[in-house]
């Protein structure tokens, strides 16, 4: 494996005979990292060599959890007030483009030179691009592709269907030509007219193994877990504390900044810092969840039988997509701004709502969707691929109510 450093690429481990994957990911955020790392070490275990391309908080996550990663040039957003800013996020990146484009050809070689039975690509553009100029198979391995492949509902407003085209424009960009989609989104709404169902399809999601090990140890008499991305989110505490005062609910926060604990008469807000194992542990015990609109926590909280409400960050639609699938499929609810209201009346349905998710659990399958995508190697590859029936992973269910194989419905 190589490892990017400035200026150049050097070697960290030796080279293997094994087939080759180069899993390159999108590293804004640690959802696609949390995600990814169950599905490296599966097809690490199942004969391949996998190279992984990300970069930031991604890379150094990867680089503990599965090994020696590929430093990688990423499009970072910015956040003001729990709002993506467009044109900040548009001006820091333009003045990072020529490290990009060196990065770019360094990598069209590598692909030309090694060979890989293929690119996999969790939304990350650069090496979708490279893949397609380079003749190699690019199989695309992500949520993003509901919005521009599933069936679903027509934005509500002139905002959200602004919104969703920024989004579609992203999903073309980054993913100009693949040879396979799979969709790893909980939300399943079968796809769209037109769309090819012999070359897109949806398959389970993936967690963190901490997540699954909890699933038979969950309870619902803890506090609600509350979980910002976006620490810029100033109205948050004030409503929490309301929401406690008048309800006697109790909230764990996390991702905030701070830590303390606030009375609120008969309800409690509980600011932590950071733990996985806590953070975890909470999730387990709450009777739901308050999130912005992030798919990995949301893909946890079903893991755990939770129910999500949802305020998603504005003007940035995958999440609000996100929030739309957890009202369509029952288990949820997102709106524009969280309120004390709100967040009362999410407390007072959140028993059903449990009875719902309880339904759905079947969609987080780490074993399924390794063999997914192993069986997609195979089909874009198969001369390069290792044969499917040589990986012994369990197999992906024949039966469920939202069936993985996915025809166009």
């Amino acid at each position: 494996m190589v490892s990017y450093l400035p200026g150049k690429y050097v070697l960290t481990r030796p080279q293997t005979d094994r087939p080759k994957v180069f899993f390159a990911l999108a590293s804004e955020g640690m959802g696609h990292a949390t995600r990814a790392a169950p599905l490296i070490e599966s097809l690490r275990t199942h004969g391949y060599d996998v190279e992984v391309f990300c970069g930031g908080r991604v890379a150094d996550y990867l680089r503990k959890r599965t090994g020696p990663v590929n430093e990688h040039f990423f499009i970072p957003l910015i956040y003001k007030n729990n709002v993506l800013d467009y044109p900040a996020s548009m001006l820091h990146n333009i003045k990072r483009l020529p490290s990009a484009l060196v990065e770019a050809w360094r990598m069209f070689w590598r692909l030309r030179k090694e060979k890989p039975v293929a690119v996999l690509s969790p939304f990350e553009f650069m090496s979708a691009w490279m893949g397609w100029w380079s003749r190699t198979p690019v199989i695309a391995c992500d949520n993003m592709h509901v919005i521009s492949h599933g069936a679903m509902p027509e934005p509500r407003d002139d905002e959200e269907r602004a919104e969703k085209r920024n989004v579609l424009a992203a999903v073309f960009w980054n993913q100009p030509v693949v040879d396979k989609v799979l969709i790893t989104s909980f939300y399943q709404p079968g796809l769209k007219a037109g769309v090819d169902a012999t070359k897109v399809c949806y398959v389970p999601c993936a967690t963190r193994p901490e997540v699954l090990a909890r699933k038979h140890k969950t309870r619902t008499d803890g506090p609600i877990l509350v979980y910002q991305t976006s620490s810029t989110n100033k109205d948050l505490p004030g409503t929490l504390a309301a929401a406690g005062h008048q309800g006697g609910l109790r909230f764990v926060v996390y991702g905030m900044g701070r830590v303390g604990v606030e009375e609120t008469g008969a309800g409690r807000v509980e600011y932590r810092a950071f733990s996985e194992a806590g953070f975890l542990d909470d999730m387990a015990a709450a009777p739901f969840v308050i999130v912005n609109g992030g798919h990995s926590t949301m893909v946890e909280a079903i893991a755990l039988g939770k129910p999500v409400l949802s305020e998603p960050i504005r003007k940035q639609y995958e999440q609000e997509a996100n929030a739309i699938g957890l009202e369509e499929m029952g288990i949820g609810q997102g709106v524009k701004k969280m309120t004390t209201e709100a967040i009362l009346a999410f407390a007072a349905r959140a028993p059903q709502l449990q009875k719902n998710v309880a339904r759905h659990q079947h969609v987080v399958d780490n074993d399924a969707l390794a063999a997914a995508v192993i069986d997609t190697l195979v089909e874009v590859n198969p001369e390069a691929a290792i044969p499917a029936r040589l990986a012994p992973v369990t197999a992906m269910p024949t039966a469920s109510p939202l069936p993985f194989a996915m025809a166009a419905e």
